[in-house]
């Protein structure tokens, strides 16, 4: 029997060799019906003459502005919309096990109820170390955290179950389903963008699952992970947004104790250790919450 289509979104920001070879990963994937798509948010180390050259097959979207990654992934998945059954969204900074794409579509076809399909993902660098297995924001606090973060692979990360969230850094997405509600919060720029559309398909009734035998490795390597003040920023805001927008747990217990508790302590935590700018970044977003400041920080 014929495979639906899938198309692959892969959102890339200056990382060219890391970029190719994420693509050449996907070449390598073991699926009959795929169709590429690079979103490119105004690269200038030449990622977008690279994908011309090497990968003319692969559409390229060329923005002359960056985008932030939640519109770039939502511009790449609406290029995609009319043409598959199945959204596959990542990053540039990915190596995929050649069977990822069966395996997630063999359940997605056998399971019409699962919206968002998520993936084990490793350390690129520690082959069986895990960064993700499934997601969860804490009821108390709300939180996100990952399940398996630094552990080693082992039996009891290889259950499939139903999570709060799956990590947008590799997941397969229901187009049907992201039609309807719409792709990803483009005010959210970048974090928690993944767990708030995971909570808007589970409003649908649809379920967000963690398929184990999925497995990618990821590099982690975050274009904003070198400007640590600016993610603590973008990450408070959105978390905040995130525990409000869809009253996570023990609603509203969960905003107080995450607004007066967590985010104090940690801005504790780092002015003790002497990095003060950290502590004036989770401000910020917090100011930028409650401001309802959303979209680019400038």
């Amino acid at each position: 029997m014929d495979k639906p289509t899938v198309g692959v979104v892969i959102v890339n920001h200056n990382l060219k060799e890391s970029l190719r070879e994420t693509i050449e990963s996907f070449k390598k994937v073991n699926y009959p019906n795929v169709i590429i798509v690079v979103s490119d948010n105004a690269s200038k180390d030449g990622s977008q003459a690279m994908v011309r050259e090497l990968f003319p097959e692969v559409e390229l979207l060329a923005h002359k502005e960056e985008q932030g990654y939640a519109r770039a992934a939502s511009l790449g998945m609406a290029a995609l919309a009319d043409k598959t059954k199945y959204i596959f969204s990542t990053t540039n900074d990915v190596i995929l096990d050649p069977e990822i794409l069966n395996v997630l579509v063999d359940y997605a076809e056998e399971h019409p109820q699962a919206g968002v399909l998520g993936t084990k993902i490793y350390f690129f660098d520690r082959p069986n170390v895990l960064w993700h297995a499934g997601g969860r924001v804490s009821p108390i606090h709300g939180h996100t955290y990952h399940f398996g973060w630094e552990r080693q692979d082992a039996p009891r990360y290889d259950k499939i179950r139903e999570c709060d969230f799956v990590t947008g850094c590799g997941f397969l997405l229901r187009t049907e389903v992201v039609k309807r509600i719409g792709f990803f919060n483009e005010e959210l720029i970048f974090y928690s963008e993944d767990a708030d559309l995971c909570y808007r398909v589970r409003e649908q009734g649809y379920e967000i699952v963690y398929i184990p035998a999925a497995k990618m490795w990821h590099k982690v390597s975050s274009t904003l992970a070198k400007n640590r003040p600016l993610q603590l920023r973008y990450s408070t805001r959105n978390g905040l947004y995130l525990i409000k927008r869809h009253r996570i747990g023990f609603y509203p217990l969960s905003l107080w104790v995450n607004l007066f508790l967590v985010c104090p302590f940690k801005m504790l935590v780092f002015l003790l250790v002497g990095r003060w700018k950290n502590s004036v970044g989770i401000w910020r977003g917090i100011n930028d919450w409650r401001s309802g400041r959303l979209g680019w920080i400038k």
